[in-house]
């Protein structure tokens, strides 16, 4: 059984100190498990440990969260600019870059996306309908498992095996690739224009989508891209 690493969201804890509690919502844990997937978890720590963990690791999973801070790619905050975690940025970049080095099986979700681009010097829209990406719902009001636009995919790649032309997904973000990292491949893009789905030229599975598999029973097969 593959085993895959997963980086921690987090979510301020109750009490006195008001301490960070790191974790990773379920539906995560069970798109990969749904996959014949093992996971172990992965906060934020010093990077001779973590570099120790990853070697052993067979895949990476990036998933979503809040912004990351616009400082990252050289731009001033936004005044729709959400809260951001530097600690968090700081751990999810080193992640990715390793991955991105090393050729370490990789998915990333929505923030796990954009964290993708950043690491490799990709820019994002701060706030899609602020900075004139009006025609989309991208920040979809519905619950799961209501869906949200269509995806047109520009290239052959692993969706191609998993989605038909024109497949929906579920939106929930309100930020977004505006320029490519260096050698990321844009696969599938919204009515919009906007990238929604990433790959890295060369790496055996860097792959990013901007919408939320592990709330789609149906595709929960992404997740079992990592098992490549």
């Amino acid at each position: 059984m593959r085993l895959i690493g997963v980086a921690t969201q987090f979510r301020l804890g109750e009490g006195v100190p008001r301490a960070r509690f790191w974790g990773v919502l379920e539906p995560y844990l069970e798109a990969l498990s749904s996959q014949g997937l093992a996971h172990v978890l992965l906060p934020p720590q010093p990077r001779e440990a973590l570099e120790r963990i990853l070697s052993h690791l067979d895949g990476l999973l990036l998933p979503g969260g809040g912004d990351l801070d616009p400082a990252l790619y050289g731009e001033e905050p936004h005044p729709s600019l959400g809260e951001v975690s530097p600690e968090r940025d700081d751990h999810e970049l080193f992640l990715a870059r390793y991955a991105a080095e090393r050729g370490l099986p990789t998915l990333g979700v929505c923030r796990g996306l954009q964290v993708m681009n950043v690491a490799l010097g990709g820019t994002l829209y701060q706030d899609l309908e602020a900075q004139g990406l009006k025609g989309v719902q991208h920040y979809q009001k519905s619950p799961p498992p209501a869906l949200a636009h269509t995806l047109q995919q520009v290239e052959q790649s692993p969706l191609s095996n998993l989605f038909p032309e024109g497949f929906r997904v579920n939106s929930y973000h309100h930020q977004g690739v505006k320029t490519l990292g260096r050698g990321l491949r844009p696969l599938a893009v919204a009515p919009d224009g906007l990238v929604e789905a990433v790959a890295l030229e060369g790496h055996p599975l860097f792959l990013g989508v901007q919408w939320h598999p592990e709330l789609l029973r149906g595709h929960h097969p992404l997740f079992g891209l990592l098992r490549a």
